[in-house]
C-alpha cells in the first residue's frame, strides 16, 4: 500500500492523457533516446545506406576489376574479412583470418613477420601443403620491387633480379631483402580457436582448413588480390 502523501501526488497524473509521441520527441535527445526507433540493419557495407563497399576502395587500382563475371579477392586487414567478389557482388566471405605476428605493412621485409598490403595476383596453388592448401600471391612483384628500390629497401641488383624472374616465370622471386613465399593458407593441425585470437604467421594470411579448401574452388592462377 502506498503512503497517503504519495497517493495524493499521483492522483493529478491520472487526469491527463499520455503525451503524444511528437511532444516526447520535441523534448530532446534525452527523451527521444528512450523510444525504440531502431531500423533493420543495412545490407550495404559502407558509410551510408545504398553505398557499395567498393566506393570506399581507393581509385586508380590497376588490378582491381569490377566487370561482371570477374572474380577477385578483397582482403581487409582492418575489418579482418576476406571477400570473394565477382564484379561488384560478394559471393563468399570469410569472417576472420590471422596475419603476421607483427601486423601488416605496404612493404614487408624478410624476417619481419609482417603481412604485405597492396595489389597482387594468385601465382600458384598447392593443395597438398602442410597447412591444408596454400594459395600463393606474387609478392614481391615488379611493382613492389620498384617501390622498394625507391625507398632504399633493396638494391638495384635485387630489383632487377625480381623483374627478370617475374618476366621469365611469372612468379615472385623470394631471395631478396623483401622475402617472399606469401599467401593464404589453412591451419593444418593448428587450433582454430587460437587462430581466431592470435596473429601467428610469418606474413601469410591463415584461415581455417575448410575455408581455404572452399577458397581454392573459387580462385585460380592470376585471380587478382587486393590486401588493404
Amino acid at each position: 500500500m502506498l503512503p497517503p502523501m504519495l497517493t495524493r501526488s499521483l492522483k493529478p497524473l491520472a487526469l491527463f492523457p499520455l503525451a503524444p509521441l511528437a511532444l516526447l520527441l520535441a523534448a530532446g535527445p534525452a527523451i527521444a533516446s528512450l523510444i525504440d526507433t531502431a531500423e533493420p540493419p543495412s545490407s550495404h557495407v559502407g558509410s551510408s545506406p545504398g553505398q557499395h563497399f567498393l566506393d570506399d576502395v581507393a581509385t586508380g587500382i590497376s588490378l582491381l576489376p569490377v566487370e561482371d563475371g570477374v572474380v577477385w579477392l578483397h582482403i581487409s586487414v582492418k575489418e579482418r574479412t576476406l571477400s570473394v567478389v565477382r564484379g561488384r557482388r560478394v559471393i563468399h566471405e570469410i569472417p576472420h583470418f590471422a596475419i603476421g605476428i607483427n601486423g601488416a605493412v605496404d612493404l614487408r621485409t624478410r624476417g619481419s613477420a609482417m603481412t604485405p598490403k597492396g595489389e597482387f595476383r594468385v601465382e600458384r596453388i598447392n593443395p597438398n601443403s602442410q597447412y591444408a592448401t596454400f594459395i600463393g600471391i606474387n609478392y614481391p612483384n615488379p611493382r613492389v620491387a620498384d617501390q622498394a628500390l625507391s625507398e632504399g629497401l633493396i638494391t638495384e641488383e635485387e630489383a632487377e633480379r625480381i623483374r627478370r624472374h617475374y618476366e621469365q616465370h611469372r612468379l615472385s622471386y623470394p631471395n631478396t631483402a623483401l622475402g617472399g613465399d606469401i599467401g593464404i593458407h589453412g591451419l593444418g593441425n593448428r587450433d582454430p580457436f587460437l587462430n581466431r585470437r592470435v596473429d601467428w604467421t610469418e606474413g601469410c594470411l591463415a584461415v581455417e582448413n575448410d575455408q581455404v579448401h572452399l577458397l581454392h574452388s573459387l580462385v585460380e592462377i592470376d585471380t587478382p588480390v587486393l590486401i588493404q
